[in-house]
Formats: C-alpha cells, sequence, structure tokens
C-alpha cells in the first residue's frame, strides 16, 4: 500500500480519508484532515479535530494552524478566538508555539478584516492598501486582487515589491504575478539587491521533482515527524525569503543546517551540536555554519 504522503501528492483525498476512518496515529490524523480540507468537508475536518485534539496535540503547532485556517475559511472568527484562547490556556510546549500563539490574535484579525473588505473594497481602496505601510493592509489587498483583472494594481505591486520593508510582503507581491502569469518585466528588490524580472518566466516556489525529493529525503534524515513538520517550516520561509533565487540544495548540508535550527526552536535537550553533526555526516563545518546563519537571518527577517 502506498504511503499516505505518496496518496496525497497523488491527490487520491478519497481514498485517504477511506484509509483513515478509524486512524488513532497523530500523522495518520493530520493526513485526514488535510484531505478533507482537499475536497471541501471543512465542517468533518473541524469534527475531527475536536474528537482527536488530545491525539493531535502531540504536534500542537500544526494541530493550532489547522484549525485555525479552517474556522478563518469558514469565517468562523468567534470561534477561532475561542479556539485561541483555548491554545492560550495549555501548558507551556515550546517557543515556537508562544510565538505563534503571540501572533494569533493578528493573524485572526487580518484575516477577518480580508473577509469583510474582499467583496466591499473598490479599486480605488484597494491601491490604497496596497500602499499602505501596514503589512496586514497590504497582504490583505494582495489576496483581495487574486480573483480580479491584476491590471489596474500593477503599478501599486511594482512599488510593494521594491519599496517595501519585509522581504517576505515583497516575496508574495513577485507570486501573486507568478501565479497570474503577467508577462511583463518589473523591478524587484531580492534581499538588497534590485533585480529585472518576468513573472510568466518564473517559476513557482516549492514545485519541481528536486524540491519534493528533498523534503522526502529531509524526513527521512530527521526520522521525527514533528521535527520534520518544523524543518519542513523554516525551509519554506527559507524558500519564499531568497525567490525568486533557487534553492541550491545540497542535501547533506542543509538537512544538517535544518536539524540545528529546528531543535534550537523546539529547545531540544538532547540535540547534537554543530560540530557533532559536521564530523558525523564529514560536512564542512565553516559551510554548514555559514547556512545555518544564512537561515536564521532569513527567518529573523521575515
Amino acid at each position: 500500500m502506498d504511503s499516505l504522503k505518496s496518496l496525497m501528492d497523488r491527490k487520491e483525498y478519497d481514498l485517504v480519508i477511506k484509509i483513515t476512518e478509524s486512524a488513532t496515529d497523530h500523522n495518520d490524523l493530520f493526513y485526514r484532515i488535510s484531505a478533507l480540507i482537499a475536497v471541501g468537508r471543512y465542517d468533518d475536518a473541524l469534527n475531527c479535530i475536536e474528537k482527536n485534539k488530545a491525539i493531535l496535540r502531540k504536534d500542537l503547532l500544526l494541530l493550532m494552524h489547522v484549525h485555525i485556517e479552517i474556522l478563518c475559511i469558514l469565517a468562523r472568527f468567534d470561534e477561532a478566538y475561542e479556539a485561541m484562547r483555548y491554545y492560550q490556556d495549555l501548558p507551556y510546549e515550546s517557543q515556537q508555539v508562544e510565538e505563534y500563539l503571540k501572533e494569533l490574535p493578528n493573524l485572526i484579525r487580518m484575516e477577518e478584516k480580508k473577509a469583510l473588505s474582499v467583496n466591499i473594497l473598490n479599486e480605488e481602496d484597494l491601491i490604497k492598501k496596497l500602499k499602505s505601510p501596514d503589512q496586514n493592509d497590504v497582504l490583505m489587498a494582495l489576496d483581495s486582487v487574486r480573483n480580479r483583472d491584476i491590471t489596474p494594481y500593477l503599478g501599486a505591486i511594482q512599488k510593494v515589491m521594491v519599496e517595501f520593508p519585509h522581504q517576505s510582503v515583497r516575496s508574495f507581491a513577485l507570486m501573486l504575478l507568478v501565479q497570474k502569469q503577467v508577462n511583463k518585466e518589473f523591478q524587484f528588490k531580492s534581499i538588497d539587491e534590485i533585480i529585472t524580472v518576468n513573472p510568466s518566466k518564473e517559476e513557482p516556489p516549492f514545485v519541481g521533482k528536486e524540491f519534493n525529493e528533498f523534503t522526502m529525503e529531509l524526513s527521512k534524515g530527521l526520522k521525527n515527524p514533528s521535527l520534520t513538520e518544523n524543518a519542513i517550516q523554516i525551509l519554506s520561509t527559507y524558500v519564499i525569503y531568497i525567490y525568486p533565487r533557487k534553492l541550491e540544495i545540497k542535501n547533506d548540508l542543509f538537512i544538517a543546517a535544518l536539524y540545528l535550527i529546528t531543535n534550537e526552536y523546539l529547545q531540544s535537550k538532547d540535540a547534537k551540536t554543530l560540530q557533532e553533526i559536521a564530523l558525523e555526516k564529514d560536512l564542512d563545518e565553516d559551510e554548514l555554519t555559514l547556512l545555518v546563519a544564512r537561515i536564521k537571518e532569513a527567518l529573523d527577517n521575515f
């Protein structure tokens, strides 16, 4: 039988749902929830969360992400705030969980504002929000124009891609134009360099055989599902931060760097040191130190 991950990759969601009907493992349950979301069965996904919350808390960070995201998709914001308070009252889990909990009120508020305004704001209002210094306004506007004719907003989006202080927001603006396949040259500030890009010729992030194979190798290398999930989130942040530059993957080096950073963020007490990992994997210690610093810089400046 194929693994649940491979079934999900092939979009065989109904089969995943059937296989996981009696699941009690938290990883299998998360695959079930993901499959239910993929076919639009949001209420069933919520019921699965409520029924299995004690099990799913083994990966609390992922549980919070998924639970709050579903409630926001359904525009059930009162329930989202209620769920947030539930998670805030739980015992301390990790620094990463605490940081996410601090962000949650703003995240929910932003989704609430987006839901209220997406069908109300006219073209002039959205352009004003694209020019706002508030990243929540800009991100909301970028999402709001996703299903509209992009042409009237290109000037404001160009300004975001060059002048907005946060690299993540600049990257999300470019990724929107890539999704819309805009065939025109733009200036884009990539970290500290202005480059010229044509969105129609850029490949979206997180696609391609090489990236998928790396995430599978990462999972095998780290062996711990929770560690892997957090490492992939960190990797995703780094990919967005350097976009549209390609991820030059040296698998052993990247896996080692993600192992070190993820364990540091999770405050793991039994993690190996950089020197131990470099020796064990026959890696250049200076090269590993440099990569760890680059990824941390992306996380700090995201």
